[in-house]
């Protein structure tokens, strides 16, 4: 049987650290010939170009070959005039892995990395973070995205799940597909979206919620959805509801437990979100108001006006009430603290096991509260549990434990999913131990013990002071 790959090699370095070199730099008014000159004397695919107030620019290899050699430019145009600005950047400090998916997500194949002080260090391109196997992402989205109308759309998706058996058979490491799979997933609700036509006004902006908005989606996951603009709830309710039937032919189908911009409660105007969360906050014990703080803060924009952030809104007045933040986080240790820990998994005869609910879940809510706790929204369980490391909000081994875990939990659930899409059937999140070879037992039973454990000192410590 396959077995996932752990290591993740560039995918866990800094970005600083895979430079090659400094890029090569110009400014807006250089001409393309003299451009083109610094790419090949650089030996590089690109050029930077200094903006004023400290922005970026860049030029391509592509961009010459598209805007300029295909409608017949000649060499003394200006780069201003070809180039893309202002650039996408990313800082020096950001993960390798974290890289890649801001390129997957926008469709980018090189990002400038800067330093703390905004300064160019060089640029970062996808053959230094992909391996082969992960390049179908690339592809899909790209094709998900140009799709020219909705047969298109449900054609492309329907090679979803093909992409993630290759890259579960090409032994890419667990959390590495779920970011994938989400990127990808997220593609193809913007470009329903679009396709549909957004009968709404700008401002208005499309959320993802939920495992999606983590980037830790995996073939059994749903499509939660939000929306937030200044159209009126019927309308916004009206485009909702055709943007989901089209993503249900996709096979990406909306949660069953009803959080859908289809229906009222997840489709508000911007200000009645405001007032919403500031009720939430002032009585967490009505309304489901935990759940629903929970989820706007595991929210990220898909499609829309990114002005209308609700995830960084909700973390901030989140963080200004700690008495509710004190609530998540009793909610992540005891509501879930009855996890079958004990469950006899290494039995004759156990009894099957949810990896999501007995294992995942306490996981994504500890790391929910502590990222908030730690100033950040719409980030995926791993990063939140090593930032609130950092940050001290978390001991260094409650941390280590709950991001060790997580990661085999999403092993053996991507494993039990892939396998099951193999066979022809419905992914679940239900293990039958017994499938289960010595080893996945052996760790499974462990995860779940160690969640636990985890559990109970953050109750009855709480976090370290």
């Amino acid at each position: 049987m396959n077995e996932p790959l752990v290591v993740r090699d560039a995918a866990m370095r800094p970005v600083a650290d895979l430079l090659r070199g400094p890029a090569p730099t110009c400014g807006p008014d250089t001409t393309v010939a003299e451009a083109a000159r610094l790419m090949t004397t650089g030996r590089a695919r690109y050029v930077l170009v200094s903006l004023p107030a400290g922005a970026l620019g860049i030029l391509t290899e592509g961009d010459l070959r598209r805007r300029v050699l295909g409608v017949g430019r000649g060499g003394d145009v200006p780069v201003a005039q070809v180039m893309t600005a202002p650039a996408l950047t990313i800082a020096a400090s950001t993960l390798g892995a974290d890289a890649l998916l801001v390129m997957l997500a926008h469709g980018v194949r090189r990002l400038p990395v800067v330093s703390a002080t905004g300064e160019p260090l060089g640029v970062v391109e996808d053959t230094d973070l992909l391996a082969n196997a992960t390049r179908g992402g690339f592809l899909l989205r790209g094709e998900i995205a140009r799709a020219e109308d909705t047969d298109a759309l449900v054609a492309a998706c329907a090679r979803i799940p093909s992409l993630t058996l290759g890259l579960w058979r090409a032994r890419v490491a667990a959390l590495d597909v779920s970011a994938i799979l989400s990127v990808v997933a997220e593609a193809a609700v913007r470009r329903a979206v679009e396709l549909v036509g957004d009968e709404t006004r700008s401002p208005a902006a499309w959320f993802g919620l939920g495992s999606i908005a983590r980037r830790e989606a995996v073939p059994s996951s749903d499509v939660d959805s939000a929306w937030s603009g200044d159209e009126t709830v019927d309308t916004a309710t009206t485009h909702a509801t055709a943007v989901h039937a089209l993503l249900d032919r996709c096979g990406l189908h909306a949660d069953d437990k009803g959080a859908s911009a289809a229906r009222p409660r997840f489709a508000r105007p911007t200000g009645r979100w405001h007032t919403a969360i500031e009720g939430w906050l002032a009585d967490p014990f009505a309304d489901q108001a935990l759940v629903m703080l929970g989820m706007l803060v595991d929210s990220r924009i898909a499609y829309g006006d990114p002005a209308l952030d609700l995830a960084g809104h909700t973390a901030q007045m989140l963080r200004s009430r700690p008495e509710v933040l004190r609530l998540l986080l009793r909610e992540a240790v005891e509501e879930k603290a009855r996890i079958p820990a004990r469950r006899r998994i290494v039995a004759r005869r156990p009894e099957p096991v949810d990896v999501k609910v007995h294992g995942l879940s306490p996981v994504v809510n500890i790391a929910r509260w502590a990222g908030t706790a730690a100033g950040l929204a719409s980030e995926s369980t791993p990063t939140r549990l090593r930032v609130a490391v950092e940050r001290g909000l978390l001991a260094a081994d409650d941390g280590r434990v709950l991001g060790e875990t997580f990661d085999v939990l999403t092993q053996i659930r991507l494993r039990h999913q892939c396998e099951q899409l193999e066979r022809g059937q419905t992914p679940t999140d239900v293990v039958d131990p017994q499938l289960l070879g010595p080893l996945q037992r052996s760790l499974l039973s462990n995860a779940v013990r160690e969640i636990a454990g985890v559990q109970r000192t953050l109750a009855y410590a709480g976090p370290p002071a």
